[in-house]
């Protein structure tokens, strides 16, 4: 198995300042790749600190891959660290240099030394180029393992990394052992539970060398099988055959498969196929049902837009709710959700509308209508439904909720309408 460690550089790392989101990214690229990750670690900007962690890594693993401290400014010292680490000094890399004089030139700047120092790599090291950036990535070979120095802006990260995974694929196919796959599914609508005891127990469900892990959100309980085999083939028959099997118990509940799916996305792939439209109602989510829908590349194909209907003044003014009947039932209600879903569908010419309300918290809750209570409706060409959920969870929380509620009610009807699921299973991969 080749055994990979991630090392993430920078103070603000540490310090809470910036969100780690990079070395998530790098493991379940590598991941894919059939590296065993071990080990994350995170170090500030201080070079000692660096080649230490560099030379306990390199001990226990095959290779290493670095996120930080590569770029123009006195606290990237990634390059600095590398020469120690590797016992051999910087030299400048002509076609490097190159490069970051003809992208100061682009700007119309003098070519400080600040930037032009970026050309300066380790001596065995090659460069990768950075189509997005200044600083170039790092590869190192030795002693049959390798170093990989990227970025820490995330863009430039992905960007070289990309262009190392055929190096990458070919060092893991070079090294041999046993390899591990992965693949995910996620679902909606059920509890992590629940959706536990719909299984069953996992030795009696996978095959042998497969193993099942759960990981809850608030969008949904995303499933991830790792299969570990003498040969990428061999894992892959064996994930195979655990998806079919997982498949049948939870397909009422699946929304797709792939690390990258969403509720949103598997919504958007049913109604561009349906060539049908939404618009949406919030009230407590304020935008975040639509920020949702629209974070998926080609949401304008079926988003028609929405409302944000926070006060009474502005469900009675944009989307017609009578002031009495919010006198009466107040607006978190079923009236007033159905209401929202039935006249944005309407406003809009829409096929669908939802409509959202509720009492996001921390105040505003009263015996009868807690913090937490939430409706949600959803008008169709057929009619309206409504349901009520009680998510008890911080403001936060709530929300969040209340979005992956809409999302789900919406892919529930969507794929009951539709004449197969199997595009839907597709999305993602």
């Amino acid at each position: 198995m080749a055994r990979l460690a991630i090392m993430s550089i920078g103070d603000e790392l540490c310090i809470g300042q910036v969100v780690n989101t990079n070395a998530a990214w790098i493991a379940q690229q590598c991941s894919e790749l059939g590296f065993e990750v071990f080990r994350h670690v995170t170090v500030g900007d201080d070079r000692d600190e660096i080649v230490a962690e560099l030379r306990r890594l390199w001990e226990r693993s095959d290779g290493i891959i670095t996120t930080g401290g590569l770029g123009p400014t006195h606290d990237d010292l990634t390059v600095e660290a590398l020469c120690e680490f590797l016992g051999e000094e910087a030299i400048e890399h002509p076609e490097v240099r190159a490069r970051l004089e003809e992208l100061v030139q682009q700007r119309g700047i003098a070519a400080r030394e600040q930037v032009l120092r970026q050309a300066w790599i380790p001596r065995s090291a090659i460069p990768l180029p950075n189509p997005v950036g200044q600083a170039p990535g790092i590869w190192v070979e030795r002693e049959g393992k390798f170093l990989l120095a990227l970025p820490g802006v995330p863009a430039e990260m992905r960007s070289i990394l990309e262009q190392a995974r055929e190096r990458l694929r070919s060092f893991r196919l070079q090294r041999g052992g046993a390899i591990r796959l992965s693949r995910t599914l996620l679902t909606a609508g059920i509890a992590e539970a629940d959706l536990a005891a719909l299984l069953g127990e996992p030795a009696q469900l996978l095959p042998e060398g497969v193993r099942l892990a759960f990981l809850p959100s608030f969008t949904g309980v995303r499933l991830r099988l790792d299969a570990r085999a003498e040969s990428p083939a061999h894992a892959e028959a064996l994930l195979e055959q655990a998806l079919g099997r997982l498949r049948e118990r939870i397909d009422a509940y699946l929304v797709g498969e792939g690390a990258e799916v969403s509720l949103a996305q598997a919504v958007g792939t049913l109604l561009r196929q349906r060539r049908e439209t939404l618009a949406v109602a919030e009230s407590c989510t304020a935008g975040l049902l639509g920020a949702a829908i629209t974070e998926v590349a080609g949401s304008s194909e079926y988003f028609l837009g929405g409302l944000i209907v926070y006060s009474n003044a502005a469900k009675v003014e944009l989307l017609s709710v009578p002031p009495e009947l919010l006198e009466r039932v107040g607006a978190v209600s079923r009236e007033v959700a159905e209401l929202l879903a039935q006249n944005v569908r309407q406003r809009f010419a829409a096929t669908y509308g939802v409509g959202i309300t509720g009492i996001a918290g921390p105040g505003g809750g009263t015996p009868e209508k807690p913090v937490g209570t939430v409706w949600i409706a959803l008008a169709t060409p057929q009619g309206v439904q409504a349901q009520r959920y009680w998510f008890r969870h911080d403001r936060a929380g709530n929300r969040q909720r209340a979005v992956a509620a809409a999302l789900t009610m919406l892919f529930r009807h969507l794929r009951a309408l539709s004449p197969s699921d199997a595009a839907v299973h597709a999305v993602g991969n």
